[in-house]
């Protein structure tokens, strides 16, 4: 069986990537978005920025009751907070979602985010913020892809081959300080 955790930060490709690597796969998907809407994982909003606050302790629990009762083929768990799963045992592979801030800038905007949510993401992918936390909970199983200039397809394949051992991505290979204030 393998457990796919695939983060990153909101506009990086997670959703579409996991829904074409779970048809490819033919294993479950498990949007952790969907989760904490549909099991309320979360203490209220934050009208400023927008967000859930979510009770990242109610998630892990629920993702760790999910993942003990998956089919044995395996399960993806798809979402910017995926990585904050922290039982490293039961997990195969950590895949960051990457994207240069000015492309995530313009992805963000057309979602109709408040500029203070699309600042506050896009800074935090600058800041590689989701693969600094996978790694700090993950260590050696964290993998780190820029969607940039991929196409959906591509990105998959890539998974596959970390998937079965034949790649692997370590961290720090994407730095994208340089556009901090490009943006």
């Amino acid at each position: 069986m393998s457990v796919i955790l695939i983060t990153g930060t909101p506009g990086t490709g997670k959703t579409t990537v996991s829904k074409a690597l779970s048809q490819r796969l033919s294993i479950p998907l498990v949007a952790v978005n969907d989760l904490v809407e549909k099991k309320h994982l979360y203490h209220g909003h934050d009208p400023e920025r927008g967000y859930k606050e979510v009770d990242i302790e109610d998630l892990c629990q629920e993702l760790v009751t999910i993942l003990k009762n998956s089919p044995e083929n395996g399960l993806i768990i798809e979402g910017h907070l995926a990585h904050f799963l922290e039982d490293s045992n039961m997990i195969d592979c950590v895949v960051v979602l990457r994207a240069r801030p000015d492309i995530l800038r313009k992805r963000l905007l057309k979602r109709n985010w408040p500029e203070s949510k699309v600042v506050e993401n896009v800074e935090a992918e600058a800041l590689d913020i989701c693969t600094f936390e996978a790694v700090e909970n993950h260590g050696n199983k964290v993998n780190e892809v820029d969607t940039t200039d991929l196409e959906v397809e591509d990105v998959v394949d890539l998974i596959i081959k970390i998937v079965d051992g034949e790649e692997h991505i370590p961290p720090g290979n994407v730095n994208f300080l340089e556009y901090m204030y490009k943006s």
